[in-house]
């Protein structure tokens, strides 16, 4: 049977109903560019899914709620590697018995109704039914009824809505409010997530970083607050494109946090931003904080090093100037800096200025040779800085307010 077209044309509730009336074997493809999923079925009834919009996969989900070792994740990632035929990673676990059932089992079901719950927002999506044979015995592992689980994406379709109109987006930084009650009744799930509630992270940060799927923690955080138990801010990132913003660019992550630690005022937040860039989503990590001045008040941001380029280059239309945070222990440490130079070349439009510091006390590479190596015009500030020295740092800052116009 040829099964393809346009969900506009075809709803995701009569493609399923179909598969499950003609006991069809085979993978349900939805796709929008080159976001989407796969719907795997076994005589019309749905045994995996899997959606490039369902965060955290299902291996690094079980090691985050402490039912699967890191270790343990890698030995059945290289044995699904190794199989001869295509196996499903929850059938590697269960035949190893690194999990025990009734976990393999939840957490394989709810990836399956997050899964299919992300391929119902999908708009303009198309389709494609690849028929096949049947999965080996043992790849079975939860059996769902196709019914059962277009009923669920469609109860959670509806009650997306009333969520969302609640928390207003994913990027909101929620904040526990203090109680004076002897006693505060919430369910393990509440519990769950209120462990990674701490007023810095972002509500797409708690999802990535505890391993919760997108639906079940955003309905969490809905019920949280309106029991008044926690209240929602905007995100400091929101000051974007509002205020002075001063990027810092480097190529490792943590001496990029150390130096904004140091110059920021506050407490930093971390946010967790979904980007498409050429139809795929990519998770962009984001720290900022905001620094307190003589000059004025800033928004001061950091991105993940791995951000793709044209990220950074979309941001930089809202940042008013660039720090680059240049390592000068060597010489080759000191080259891993010509991308994030070549960058602000091709931003071209914004000023920038290089914050040159030492990790260890060896020998360093001095600034004639950092302008050399990088090809920096002469126009660039080259100022040397410790990465947790308060003083140093707003040196720093203060010289780049000053190439703001």
């Amino acid at each position: 049977m040829q099964l393809e077209g346009r969900v506009q044309d075809l709803s995701l509730n009569e493609i399923f109903r179909m598969l499950k009336m003609t006991r069809k074997t085979g993978a349900l493809k939805v796709f929008a560019g080159k976001r989407g999923g796969e719907v795997f079925l076994r005589d019309g009834e749905i045994y995996y899914a899997q959606s490039s919009l369902s965060g955290a996969p299902l291996g690094e989900r079980l090691v985050k709620a402490g039912n699967l070792r890191q270790s343990e994740l890698a030995i059945a990632l290289e044995e699904q590697r190794r199989a001869e035929e295509p196996r499903v990673l929850a059938a590697v676990l269960k035949e190893k018995g690194l999990v025990p059932d009734d976990a393999l089992e939840r957490y394989l079901r709810d990836q399956i109704a997050d899964a299919v719950f992300n391929l119902f927002t999908l708009a303009q999506a198309e389709f494609q039914f690849v028929p096949g044979g049947p999965p080996r015995v043992d790849d079975v592992v939860v059996c769902l009824d196709a019914e059962a689980v277009i009923t669920e994406g469609c109860r959670r379709i509806d009650e997306w809505t009333v969520i969302m109109d609640s928390v207003g987006s994913l990027e909101k930084v929620p904040y526990l409010v203090p109680t004076t009650a002897s006693e505060v009744g919430i369910s393990r799930s509440e519990w769950e997530v209120i462990c990674f509630i701490d007023g810095r992270r972002d509500i797409n940060t708690i999802i990535a970083d505890s391993g919760f799927d997108r639906f079940s923690t955003a309905k969490t955080v809905h019920r949280l607050l309106s029991s008044g138990m926690i209240t929602i801010r905007d995100p400091t990132l929101e000051l974007l494109g509002q205020k002075v913003a001063i990027g810092l660019i480097g190529p490792i992550d943590v001496y990029n946090e150390m130096f904004l630690r140091a110059v920021c005022s506050g407490e930093l937040s971390s946010h967790l931003r979904i980007e498409t860039v050429d139809d795929e989503s990519f998770e962009v990590r984001i720290s900022a904080g905001v620094r307190e001045a003589d000059e004025g008040d800033s928004l001061v941001y950091a991105c993940e090093a791995r951000t793709p380029l044209s990220v950074v280059k979309r941001m930089a239309l809202e940042t008013s100037g660039f720090v680059v945070l240049v390592n000068i222990n060597s010489r080759d440490a000191v080259v891993a800096s010509r991308r994030d130079i070549a960058l602000m070349r091709e931003i071209g439009d914004r000023p920038y200025m290089v914050a040159a510091y030492a990790s260890l006390v060896d020998e360093q590479v001095s600034e004639e040779q950092v302008r050399e190596l990088l090809e920096l015009p002469e126009k660039v500030p080259v100022i040397k800085t410790g990465l947790r020295d308060p003083e140093e740092t707003a040196c720093v800052m203060s010289s780049l307010a000053g190439l703001i116009p």
